[in-house]
This record gives structure tokens, C-alpha cells and sequence, in this order.
């Protein structure tokens, strides 16, 4: 699948007929830029019953990874252009299953769900080449996030009769900001004078800071208790996951 999403993308191109050097548009892609602390349950990798033997009988996993964009370009000329992006994404991830003995007898239940989210912006600079009604672009972007605390929480229910407690936590580590370069490129279709529609690929090399406090809320040994970290400040760089972006641009 990464080497499909490598050979995709797109941004609008320009068109010589056009009534301006603007144009505007929209996108939906995957989510770009982790949060560094993001650790999304493994299905099955435990079962949390009291030996070795329990085993899933039921299992239910989500993965949600989004982003929503608009965006606005700017031609000084026909095969080059500015551009900058902006947009809201969320990394959502739930686990549910219940685990019971080789009977099939129903022991205990776990849910977990975790979520990072951000708000982004990114300038880029991109070149095209028209193929008749297709345009094919490369070009370099700066990509910047306001990375959201990531949340996350986990609940264990207890289902044999003699117990039937439940247990839960709630986890917020820090937020911070995320920011890089890297390449884009892609390709787009004329479908009208003013209507072009693509697939853009991107990747970037980020640099990561997250500043803030460890929080958790739970009621593992009975009450509700509270636990706060010494605010702390981390920081890490690498490269971001590959993002995929379908792209709708109207001509002004």
C-alpha cells in the first residue's frame, strides 16, 4: 500500500483559461503526523485472565485517521505556485473484546479507546507539467501542527457473577508542536475551465516538541485517585507517516 501511495498524488494545476492567478479548493486525506506518545492496543496481545489460558471470544477493533482541509493557491506563473493548506485531523483507535476460558465461559471484558488530535497549516512551493487535460506537479512543503493532548482511556469489566466490577482509567499526556519539510507530488484532471480534481502523496521529516504534564484519573485499588506528573518537556524527530490526499480545486 505504500508503494501505491507513493506513485499517487495531486494538486490542482493551473489552466492557461483561467480568469485569475487564484484558485481554492478542499481535501480529505489519512492523518499525516503521529503524536509521539500515540501506543494503540495490539488485538490480542493480552488477555487478562488469571493464567495462561484464556483466549478471545469476542473482539471489536476500530481505526479512525483523518484529516479535512481547505486551501489556497496562488500562480505567478503557468507551471509554478504557492500554496498553503490548512486543517484539523484526529487519530482515534478503540479495542473491545472479552475473554473467557476454553469453556467458552465469559471471564472479563476490556475496552480501550485512544485520541490525538491537531490543527495544521503548511506553505508549499510546486511546479507542473500539463499532458493535455492532466497535470503532474512536484514540489516541497513546510508542514506545521499544534499537536492536541492525546487521551486516552481503558475500562476492564470483571463478568464472572461472585464480582462484576469495573475498573477504568483516564490518561492525557502532553501537547506540543510539530514542524518540517518534505516532498509533494501528484497529479490532477481538468474536468471543467474552473474544476479540477486529484490525489496528492506527501511526506516530511518532523521535529517534535511536547511540553506539559502526565495526568491519570483511576479506580484500579477502589476510590478515584488522581495522579499528576512534573511537567516535563520531550522532544524526538523523524519522519512523518505517508498522507494520501484527495483534492477539489476551483479556478477564481
Amino acid at each position: 500500500m505504500c508503494i501505491a501511495v507513493l506513485l499517487c498524488g495531486a494538486v490542482a494545476a493551473p489552466v492557461l483559461a483561467q480568469k485569475t492567478r487564484w484558485s481554492m479548493g478542499f481535501s480529505v486525506a489519512n492523518a499525516h503526523v503521529p503524536h509521539p506518545f500515540e501506543n494503540p492496543p495490539e488485538p490480542g496481545s493480552s488477555s487478562g485472565v488469571t493464567g495462561a489460558y484464556g483466549g478471545i471470544l469476542e473482539k471489536d477493533y476500530h481505526v479512525r485517521r483523518y484529516s479535512a482541509e481547505g486551501f489556497v493557491q496562488y500562480s505567478p506563473r503557468q507551471t509554478a505556485h504557492l500554496r498553503l493548506r490548512a486543517g484539523y485531523s484526529i487519530r482515534e483507535t478503540e479495542f473491545a473484546s472479552v475473554y473467557g476460558t476454553p469453556e467458552q465461559v465469559p471471564v472479563n471484558r476490556n475496552k480501550s479507546r485512544e485520541t490525538a488530535r491537531d490543527w495544521h497549516f503548511a506553505p508549499a512551493f510546486i511546479a507542473t507539467h500539463a499532458l493535455g487535460r492532466f497535470f503532474l506537479h512536484a514540489g516541497a512543503e513546510m508542514p506545521v501542527y499544534f499537536l492536541k493532548p492525546l487521551e486516552s482511556h481503558y475500562t476492564w469489566t470483571d463478568l464472572t457473577p461472585a464480582a462484576g466490577n469495573t475498573s477504568e482509567s483516564w490518561r492525557r499526556y502532553p501537547g506540543g508542536t510539530s514542524l518540517g519539510i518534505g516532498p509533494v507530488a501528484g497529479f490532477s484532471f481538468r474536468l471543467d475551465r474552473w474544476l479540477f480534481a486529484g490525489i496528492e502523496a506527501r511526506g516530511a521529516w518532523m521535529y517534535t516538541r511536547l511540553q506539559g504534564n502526565f495526568e491519570e484519573r483511576s479506580n484500579w485499588s477502589g476510590p478515584m485517585v488522581t495522579q499528576k506528573g512534573t511537567a516535563e518537556t520531550y522532544r524526538s524527530g523523524g519522519l512523518s507517516d505517508v498522507q494520501l490526499a484527495l483534492q477539489l480545486r476551483f479556478v477564481l
